[in-house]
């Protein structure tokens, strides 16, 4: 494996061409309302909390926006001549950011219910998409790679293939195929950093000293990336060509995966976009869980399929089943905060991942085993579900929600959620300020 030095022109285009392709760091990101700044990657919490907690603004799905950066500059440019009530859903709750209680707060979600912002986070499915294929692509006819062995003092020039090849030949690393990978050399230097710290490629545990790490690792077989760790996400190539946002509604998406037909297909307009088949199979499917005042609900467990009609029978059942007694766990929780920890394990669950240690199977058989003999079956840590973005319902007409109000003592006046989200209203409050602002203008 020898290298191929670049010379004159040519090894100036391959430097060329590496730097455009190297991923942007420390952006700089201004707020969509007001003049602070944050450092990209780094502030990117801080930005999204100060966009709740100072300007009432959630952004829905945001864990899946592709390049959040250029997302948060366009929408800081359509910002600065419009309002937050032009582009966003209206919701008025009646508490505080802090948790405390008030009445008819307002505040906003922006979200990709919007044709305009559905069209942007597609926009940038494809651009960094695209990004990636290019620098997939460089990186497999690049040779002028070197660099030295994690394991052994050889140094590799040529490829990346031929660097992951030796990887897996002579030390029985498998990192992943050439052809399935992307950005390998900042995939390298993370394996090389978790080394330095002596830490276990897959179960991250840390050892006292290298040999102690290197027998470890080759007893449990763990020469191998955790594949249920997220952060290794961006290195797969695989994972940029995820076309079907979350937001859409599941039953359609399901729908489409049955007849084959593909969600590239679905217009961006509105109307066409969320319309359903005027068929009576529809219409009975679409009301066939209503249930009149009076009637009880189907509620279903957190932690498996099963369902009853009282919240009194779920709870025996949680008790029974998964050793949890949600009421008590609860306790000291507000209404708001229980609503965050019913939709919190909902995804989780939907998402194959365990609730208190994160853990992702790829069958909810094996998850279920896991929570079992681990007893995860509790709410997780609050910094995980404490979060604007599980105010939201997981899953429609989710029965546990309708109930937990009645669960406790709390006062109904104070606690309930009203969510107005339609354009006329928004729009009545939008000239009702306006209205305001200028009989007060001087």
């Amino acid at each position: 494996m020898e290298q191929v030095e670049g010379s004159g022109i040519a090894g100036a285009l391959v430097s060329k061409n590496e730097a455009q392709l190297k991923a942007t760091k420390n952006t700089a990101i201004k707020c969509l309302k007001c003049n602070k700044v944050y450092i990209f990657p780094d502030d990117r919490d801080d930005c999204l909390a100060h966009l709740y907690l100072e300007h009432r603004l959630v952004i829905a799905d945001v864990e899946d926006i592709a390049l959040l950066e250029d997302y948060l500059q366009y929408w800081e440019k359509e910002f600065q001549t419009h309002e937050f009530e032009q582009y966003c859903t209206t919701m008025f709750l009646d508490q505080l950011p802090d948790g405390s209680y008030a009445k008819n707060e307002k505040y906003y979600l922006l979200c990709d219910i919007l044709p305009q912002d559905f069209e942007l986070r597609k926009r940038l499915q494809n651009q960094r998409l695209s990004a990636a294929l290019e620098r997939h692509q460089f990186e497999l006819t690049d040779r002028t790679f070197s660099k030295e062995c994690l394991f052994c003092r050889t140094v590799i020039k040529g490829l990346r293939a031929d660097y992951l090849e030796h990887l897996f030949e002579k030390h029985f690393l498998l990192v992943g195929k050439p052809e399935n990978l992307v950005y390998v050399d900042e995939l390298l230097d993370q394996l090389e950093n978790n080394l330095n710290k002596l830490l276990c490629l897959y179960c991250e545990k840390i050892f006292k000293d290298r040999p102690t790490l290197k027998e470890h690792m080759r007893k449990k077989g763990h020469k191998r990336i955790n594949p249920n760790r997220r952060e290794y996400d961006k290195f797969f190539l695989i994972n940029y060509n995820r076309t079907t946002p979350r937001s859409l509604p599941r039953k359609q998406t399901r729908e489409t995966q049955k007849s084959g037909v593909s969600d590239d297909s679905a217009s961006v307009d509105f109307d066409k976009h969320f319309a359903r088949r005027d068929s009576d199979a529809d219409c009975d499917s679409d009301w066939s869980d209503w249930a009149a005042d009076g009637e009880p609900h189907v509620i279903k467990c957190l932690y498996c399929a099963h369902q009853e009609n009282q919240y009194c029978d779920l709870k025996r059942h949680m008790i029974e089943a998964h050793r949890l007694d949600f009421e008590a766990v609860t306790s000291s929780l507000n209404f708001y905060q229980k609503i965050k920890v019913v939709n919190f394990v909902r995804r989780q669950l939907c998402l194959l991942r365990c609730v208190c240690c994160d853990l992702q199977f790829d069958e909810f058989e094996l998850l279920a085993e896991h929570m079992v003999n681990e007893s995860h079956c509790g709410i997780g840590d609050r910094s995980k579900w404490d979060k604007p973005e599980f105010f939201f319902p997981y899953i429609d007409n989710d029965g546990l929600l309708c109930v937990l109000d009645d669960s406790t003592g709390d006062d109904l006046d104070a606690d309930v959620v009203r969510i107005i989200s339609e354009d006329s209203v928004a729009q009545i409050n939008k000239d009702a300020e306006s209205l305001s602002l200028e009989n007060f203008k001087l």
